[in-house]
């Protein structure tokens, strides 16, 4: 089941996937973060709002934003305190605190680099791309494939724009396939670790609004979250 969706929607849809992507792959910097506290531009998503945990994600990060821009003095601090928080839940010196690599949740005692990263690595390369660190860092990070997902959703939205219906259902097809495969089945354990541990309202906006986003456009697939099983099902 893909529920047709036009050029707007779509780039609305990967506008998101791009900044979703930025808040967990992207240690915090202090320019961006200003610019974030300035514009705020977390007072509304152009897609997804009708999700509860998108809307709960992004009130979360423009109160930080408020905070933060009534705490001038004390701005640096706060810079630095997220991207402490940032290195703890998503780096980590030893495990992180909210590990965000496929494999970790879904291999025998968490093996990164496993063969679920080169699924991932895979499906990357057949649309052309490759990450920056190739074998130094799993290509199954959350936030990657995020951006990922993205960058199909504009791929979508080209054919669209040329009008090339077939190869636009096969571009969605291909979201469809890698979220139900390789987002989704342990996003619910994801979301779990970033509230568990997250000590900033940034990163637990950020963790409800990546889950509700996910959550959203996974709908038009015909998958909805499970909340009493927490798993992703078909309709």
């Amino acid at each position: 089941m893909n529920a047709p969706y036009n050029q707007d929607v779509l780039a609305a849809a990967e506008a998101c996937f791009a900044q979703a992507s930025q808040l967990l792959y992207c240690e915090p910097d202090a320019e961006v973060v200003a610019d974030q506290v300035a514009e705020r531009p977390f007072q509304n998503a152009p897609f997804g709002m009708d999700d509860a945990d998108v809307r709960e994600g992004m009130a979360l990060m423009d109160a930080w934003c408020v905070a933060a821009a009534a705490d001038e003095a004390g701005f640096d601090e706060r810079v630095a305190a997220l991207r402490r928080e940032w290195l703890r839940l998503f780096v980590g010196a030893g495990t992180p605190d909210a590990p965000s690599w496929e494999s970790f949740y879904r291999d025998p005692n968490s093996q990164l680099f496993s063969a679920r990263t080169l699924e991932v690595r895979e499906r990357y390369r057949r649309h052309g791309l490759q990450i920056e660190r190739l074998h130094a860092e799993p290509d199954d990070h959350l936030g990657l494939m995020l951006g990922f997902v993205g960058h199909l959703i504009g791929l979508e939205a080209e054919a669209l724009a040329v009008g090339d219906g077939a190869a636009a259902g096969e571009v969605a097809d291909e979201q469809e396939s890698f979220l139900v495969e390789h987002v989704l089945p342990w996003l619910a354990a994801w979301r779990y670790s970033v509230d568990a541990h997250a000590s900033s309202d940034y990163f637990r906006g950020a963790g409800a609004f990546v889950f509700g986003l996910c959550a959203r456009y996974a709908q038009r697939f015909g998958v909805a979250f499970d909340r009493e099983g927490q798993v992703f099902k078909r309709k």
